[in-house]
């Protein structure tokens, strides 16, 4: 090869990258060239590479899209074809976004914020199963909560109205057991005087024998939830004394004009009657009009005296002279205590209230 083939080949392709350096200076020209915003008047020609005016101090240059902000390196216009698209972009005025508050109403626009609204797209969801039913997690919990929320006010308004009840309730089955007590220790109970047979025993207590040239005993008994018994066998039918007066103090048995009262368990009802008895012989009441049934907790009156023993509930009423070979001896006559059953003694505590007229 020679010198001149040389010098050709290397003036060859200096022109070559001549050529290119001329294209590469005329695209950048182009791209700084490009205005960034047709509402912002042309700048004037450009005095450096830097893309700053000749008259005016460099501005910064910024293209929001969905709100984001691009800036170039100086103030100036963008290197790449890239920035050139976002600061075109710019160019195109768009009306600010609107925010609504929790009533629907409008607030103040928001400048700068995206325009542009994209439908969303149906989810596509597959159809249930006829088969298999859905899941109602979520509704059972928020039906509990709901449930729970009117359970309780459903007790408090239930427990706020049942203590006018409750009272009432509390009323009718008379004071507690240590109100009963003291009542009856110092003889204030409207019922009158409680009176108290032991299990496993006979007597009452307090013991109402008392009295001298007793005439006549009168007054009203009642007889509770605490005077039911069952003894399980035919001494059920015994009666029991309630009060009366007796001749000879130190045998009541022998000769004396009582109030005899037992628990029927078939009608769970008191069953009062006249008892006499004549030389330690029983005058039991043997007609059914002699017997008198009455509830239990209900008060019932009675009278012994010198003419026979009168018993009486509601409209009911039962009169029973002395029988033959009973004669009163006022000299002797004293008033008869409360007695359990005949020949078997309680089979639980038991008690019941006695007045005295």
């Amino acid at each position: 090869m020679t010198a001149a083939d040389l010098v050709g080949r290397v003036s060859g392709l200096a022109a070559v990258l001549g050529v290119g350096a001329v294209l590469g200076l005329a695209a950048s020209a182009t791209a700084q060239a490009a205005p960034a915003d047709s509402s912002t008047p042309s700048s004037s020609p450009s005095s450096s590479r830097s893309g700053k005016s000749a008259d005016a101090p460099p501005s910064p240059r910024r293209s929001t899209i969905g709100g984001g902000v691009a800036r170039t390196a100086n103030g100036g216009a963008a290197h790449s074809g890239a920035v050139t698209a976002r600061a075109t972009a710019r160019s195109t005025p768009r009306p600010a976004a609107t925010v609504t508050d929790r009533s629907g109403q409008p607030e103040r626009p928001l400048p700068g914020a995206a325009t542009s609204i994209v439908a969303a797209e149906p989810i596509p969801v597959a159809a249930p199963d006829p088969q298999v039913p859905p899941a109602p997690v979520a509704v059972v919990e928020a039906a509990a909560v709901h449930t729970t929320r009117r359970e309780a006010q459903r007790r408090v308004s239930t427990t706020m109205a049942a203590v006018p009840v409750v009272g009432a309730r509390a009323a009718e089955s008379g004071p507690g057991p240590i109100a009963r007590a003291l009542m009856g220790l110092f003889n204030c109970d409207p019922r009158g005087r409680q009176i108290t047979i032991y299990k496993g025993t006979h007597f009452a207590i307090p013991n109402n024998f008392g009295g001298f040239f007793v005439q006549r005993v009168a007054g009203t008994g009642t007889l509770t939830s605490d005077s039911v018994y069952d003894l399980k066998d035919e001494d059920q039918k015994d009666w029991s004394k309630f009060t009366g007066i007796a001749f000879t103090p130190l045998e009541p048995d022998r000769d004396s004009a009582m109030v005899g009262w037992r628990y029927n368990l078939t009608t769970e009802e008191f069953e009062i009657a006249p008892f006499y008895n004549v030389d330690k012989v029983r005058i039991l009441p043997k007609d059914p009009a002699e017997v008198i049934s009455v509830p239990t907790g209900e008060t019932f009156d009675y009278l012994v005296d010198y003419t026979g023993i009168t018993i009486s509930y509601g409209d009911q009423s039962v009169v029973k002279p002395f029988p033959e070979g009973l004669t009163p001896n006022i000299w002797t006559a004293v008033r008869v205590s409360g007695w359990f059953g005949g020949n078997e003694v309680a089979p639980r505590t038991l008690s019941y209230y006695i007045k005295f007229n």
